[in-house]
């Protein structure tokens, strides 16, 4: 009935609903993606000892708070290298990643890569919100918890610290943006969740998942997938506790 009323909302591809073997007994709250790359073990074993749970803690959190929270890599310019090779061992004993094999990890690849680990988690797990997290942020899970289960009678929902910010036309700038042409003279973003921890609700990973091959985007991860939402009923909540620069009472994160 869920999968039906969904395919009416039109954001569940018919495809999805043959997929029920895999997806676990127990209703999923979040799914975490921690956006890592090459050389950044020792950002991710300093994640793996102040929150992110290991061995058969990850299990636990799961099964006891509904939280699955993941590292998120591509795979190497020249696949098979010893990069590649690096992180397959280190997941062989931290079982802790989630490797996008059609993915290439790049700097310049980090919105085409936020884009791929939710059609990625969506696919694969059935939870009501899927979160990208920076591997320089410490979260709070308990608090995250707290924060997006209070949205969960919402359908349609984009949390976090919402900003907005210049347009660099400048090809030499460090935040160069190649379109910049398309934001207007005002050379403005529209207001987006910044990148360094947000969520959406199970509706828009969807969105993403049927509409990856059309959806563009732009030179940094955060504008992209605010601009993907832009034109749809959109509840856009600007949630102090997800500013991981200030210290909020109750912040969910804090970026290192």
């Amino acid at each position: 009935m869920e999968l039906s009323a969904a395919r009416k909302e039109g954001f569940v591809p018919k495809q999805l609903s043959v997929n029920n073997e895999k997806q676990p007994t127990k209703k999923i709250l979040s799914v975490i993606g921690v956006m890592t790359t090459f050389g950044r073990k020792k950002n991710r074993d300093a994640i793996r000892k102040a929150w992110m749970p290991t061995g058969a803690s990850i299990k636990n959190l799961a099964e006891q708070k509904g939280i699955i929270v993941r590292f998120v890599i591509g795979r190497s310019a020249n696949r098979g290298d010893s990069l590649d090779k690096e992180i397959e061992t280190e997941n062989s004993q931290t079982n802790d990643f989630i490797i996008l094999d059609d993915q290439v990890e790049a700097v310049e690849e980090s919105a085409k890569k936020t884009k791929s680990f939710f059609i990625y988690a969506v696919d694969n797990w059935d939870a009501e919100f899927y979160a990208k997290v920076n591997d320089d942020v410490y979260v709070n899970l308990d608090a995250f918890g707290g924060v997006i289960t209070s949205h969960l009678e919402k359908p349609r929902v984009y949390i976090g610290c919402m900003k907005s910010g210049e347009v660099f036309s400048d090809p030499t700038h460090k935040w160069h943006e190649p379109d910049w042409w398309k934001f207007g003279d005002g050379k403005s973003y529209f207001r987006h969740a910044s990148g360094e921890v947000y969520a959406i609700s199970k509706a828009l990973a969807q969105f993403i998942s049927i509409n990856r091959f059309i959806l563009r985007t732009y030179a940094h991860d955060d504008v992209s997938t605010g601009s993907w939402f832009i034109g749809l009923d959109v509840m856009h909540i600007d949630e102090n506790k997800f500013c991981c620069s200030s210290w909020s009472t109750g912040a969910i994160c804090a970026s290192v």
